[in-house]
């Protein structure tokens, strides 16, 4: 790839394309498996200087399995291109990097991408990771631009805290240490998930020694504070297997503590009802009405977030 040395801007990147860059990698992945690269360096040549779309050319690499060529992309943006890239860009292309290193089954290559992301080379050892961990600590408690870029360096501190033969319990510490910071319940939620998701990969995928009760106790509390969360609620089906969890997954989702249901939670109610055999033909009518009711409120609150931010 011979644009892989353009220059990267810093700023003034397109919002359009950026906001597209993860649309377009799911969408090209998803709809045509077998031009997905060749539409995206297309894209590429037309926007040179978009970090957001280097990113999800590299996850799309990594996605089918060609990990040398996204790691080519993550080397030339990160390494080559270190004096244009700013904090926030880096934290994320960082992380994805060592992400699918991990995800890979390479713990050391994930842990090689970590210290990098610190500038730290060579052979790890007990110092060296140490050295590392208080870099990334620093990075987590000083000034950011938002709070998704402290997030991704959470996210790396938490896998380094995995990778170097800690407990998971050790890395959802680090986890719970930031989700009490948050600034409002969005970042609350995708901090919990991301949690929740390292903790599945470590013991369900990627087959790490692991109790069942970590995950399911921390699916539980994740699945608690965010009931209309699907991810949360797949993870959680996940780790109850085999505990008999009929009677406890309907009282969670039944019960809503007063609140209005949004969508994703009416849709779950009528995959509830088709647990039951027969049930569904008494549900439809009330399941109907309350789709209609929370597709009703969500385009409320939209109007209402729409008008506020106009002003």
């Amino acid at each position: 790839m011979g644009y892989f040395g353009a220059r990267f801007c810093t700023s003034g990147e397109s919002e359009v394309v950026g906001r597209f860059a993860h649309f377009h990698r799911v969408l090209l992945a998803d709809l045509f498996p077998f031009s997905a690269v060749g539409l995206s360096k297309n894209l590429l040549s037309q926007h040179r200087q978009s970090l957001a779309l280097w990113n999800a050319h590299a996850q799309l690499e990594g996605s089918r399995g060609r990990r040398d060529e996204a790691r080519k992309v993550y080397q030339t943006t990160l390494t080559l291109n270190r004096t244009h890239i700013t904090l926030k860009e880096a934290s994320c292309l960082w992380w994805n990097w060592a992400e699918m290193e991990w995800l890979a089954g390479d713990d050391q290559s994930a842990l090689t991408t970590i210290l990098k992301s610190v500038e730290m080379e060579g052979p790890g050892s007990g110092v060296t990771f140490l050295r590392a961990r208080r870099s990334l600590e620093g990075k987590c408690d000083g000034p950011s631009k938002g709070w998704k870029e402290k997030e991704y360096w959470i996210k790396l501190r938490a896998l380094l805290e995995l990778l170097t033969g800690n407990q998971p319990t050790s890395a959802l510490a680090i986890f719970d240490t930031y989700i009490s910071q948050c600034p409002d319940e969005s970042s609350k939620e995708s901090l919990m998930t991301a949690s929740l998701l390292m903790t599945y990969y470590h013991g369900i995928i990627l087959k790490k020694p692991m109790q069942p009760y970590i995950l399911r106790q921390r699916a539980r509390k994740a699945f608690e504070d965010f009931p209309n969360n699907s991810i949360i609620l797949g993870i959680l089906l996940e780790a109850e297997k085999g505990q008999g969890i009929w009677g406890y997954v309907r009282a969670m989702l039944s019960g809503n503590e007063g609140k209005p249901k949004g969508v994703a939670r009416r849709v779950a109610d009528v995959w509830l009802a088709g647990w039951e055999k027969g049930r569904w033909l008494t549900e439809v009518e009330r399941t109907r009405n309350g789709l209609a009711a929370a597709v009703e409120h969500e385009r409320w609150a939209t109007r209402v977030k729409y008008r506020s931010s106009a002003h």
